[in-house]
């Protein structure tokens, strides 16, 4: 199965690995590059401990870099993401790694396409820039990007206020732009591959379906709660209170948009915050807070990847999760869903006979 975004990226399936962070890490990724689709490497991708050293971020990325290239020959890509406020010197050290490792790909997400494109372009990777709706689909093509990931509002982790879903977000991005669509958003297995490509995509961008495999470095308690999971135990949380057509900052569309998260205790506390009329500012600051107990700069995040806490940490998780029944191999899903994938092909074909 070959599309415009094998030939662009050099790879044999149009599955690529999402870029989560702290689920990441060099090994899940070498595993997904070696099965034939690309593997990303997320924010703290490997990391155990948190620092605040902006340095040592970057330092620890170049050492998953190395590893990555140890494990495997195939392309792999680096999420890099647009920084907020105070976040700015940690992007510039893991930009300056990206380029200095000459990382063949660089998926952007969480920002404007126009702050970081041309100059990574400029360096040699191909450039991917996450979007949340057609708008933004249009400018990051207008800022050069080679293709654009959808960001349905299925998907775990962070999308847009618009609150698009996938079916019906993608095939206007199709119809708006001219490079290669890769489609993410509650995609978990071959149907979602095949829905994607006859929505007009060119791949598939999988997060949540990742996390439940041998390789990802979550906590084993996060990733059993994805197999207990079910479509109705996720929500979102901080959407629809500000319309996209007001926000200038892309950034902030994105990151104050809406998380998909598991249903816990935490979440069902942050349910309660919205209800109760506060903002996405102090809504995300609840969700970047420490967990009871855990010191200061564990966010909740890190207490459901790292600690494996599952009732107070913040643990994303799409509403493809009801399709998660168990925990394969890299290999094995991605050989799975394109295996399954050629089925299908064949009975739609005899659908409509020649």
């Amino acid at each position: 199965m070959r599309t415009r975004i094998c030939e662009l990226l050099g790879i044999a399936h149009p599955i690529i690995q999402a870029s989560m962070a702290w689920v990441t890490n060099a090994d899940m990724v070498a595993a997904v590059c070696n099965a034939g689709g690309m593997g990303t490497l997320g924010p703290n991708a490997g990391a155990k401990t948190v620092t605040r050293d902006p340095l040592e971020t970057a330092e620890r990325l170049r050492l998953q870099i190395h590893k990555v290239r140890e494990f495997t020959p195939n392309p792999f890509a680096v999420n890099i993401v647009v920084p907020g406020p105070g976040e700015e010197d940690f992007t510039e050290q893991s930009i300056r790694v990206v380029i200095e490792e000459a990382v063949p790909v660089v998926i952007v997400s969480q920002g404007n396409p126009k702050i970081f494109t041309e100059r990574l372009k400029n360096a040699g990777p191909k450039v991917l820039h996450v979007v949340a709706n057609i708008k933004h689909a249009v400018k990051a093509e207008q800022a050069g990007v080679d293709a654009v990931i959808t960001s349905g509002t299925e998907g775990g982790g962070h999308s847009g206020f618009d609150q698009l879903t996938t079916f019906a977000l993608v095939p206007q991005v199709v119809d708006a732009v001219k490079v290669p669509v890769v489609v993410g958003g509650g995609v978990g297995d071959h149907r979602g591959l095949m829905a994607a490509l006859s929505l007009g995509g060119d791949g598939v961008y999988m997060g949540t379906r990742f996390m439940a495999t041998k390789e990802c470095p979550a906590h084993d308690n996060w990733k059993q709660a994805l197999l207990k999971a079910a479509a109705t135990d996720t929500v979102t949380i901080g959407h629809g209170r500000v319309s996209a057509d007001k926000v200038t900052d892309i950034q902030g569309e994105l990151r104050f948009g809406s998380l998909r998260l598991l249903v816990n205790e935490y979440t069902e506390q942050m349910l309660k915050a919205e209800a109760a009329g506060r903002g996405p500012d102090e809504i995300l600051s609840l969700y970047l807070s420490p967990p009871p107990g855990y010191p200061e700069g564990i966010s909740r995040t890190v207490a459901g990847a790292i600690y494996g806490d599952t009732v107070q940490g913040g643990c994303a998780g799409g509403q493809e999760v009801g399709l998660i029944k168990d925990m394969p191999t890299c290999k094995e899903l991605i050989e799975r869903i394109v295996s399954d994938a050629q089925k299908s092909i064949g009975r739609l074909s005899a659908m409509f006979p020649s």
